[in-house]
């Protein structure tokens, strides 16, 4: 703050003084919220990117797994229920 804003808050009388101030003070309070939620932000983003990354793999796993279900139900089918429960699929 120069000289020059006091001496203006000044013929403002205490009014202007107080409204000087809160002005002052709210500013540096969000100046200093906002540097905050810049590293905030910036670490929620990786935080979603790795969690994007985590559901696209599932979701690939998940359609996979249900390919070979839909595939075992159509060998059941065409085999018969005796033969069918005969067959062991090994794991991958």
């Amino acid at each position: 703050m120069d000289q020059e804003f006091f001496r203006f808050l000044a013929s403002l009388g205490v009014g202007g003084v107080l409204a000087g101030l809160l002005i002052y003070f709210y500013r540096a309070d969000a100046k200093e919220w906002t540097e905050r939620w810049q590293g905030q932000s910036e670490m929620l983003m990786m935080v979603v990117k790795e969690n994007t990354a985590a559901i696209t793999s599932n979701t690939k796993i998940v359609e996979a797994l249900r390919m070979e279900v839909l595939e075992v139900r159509e060998l059941r089918q065409l085999m018969g229920r005796r033969e069918a429960d005969k067959i062991v699929v090994p794991p991958q």
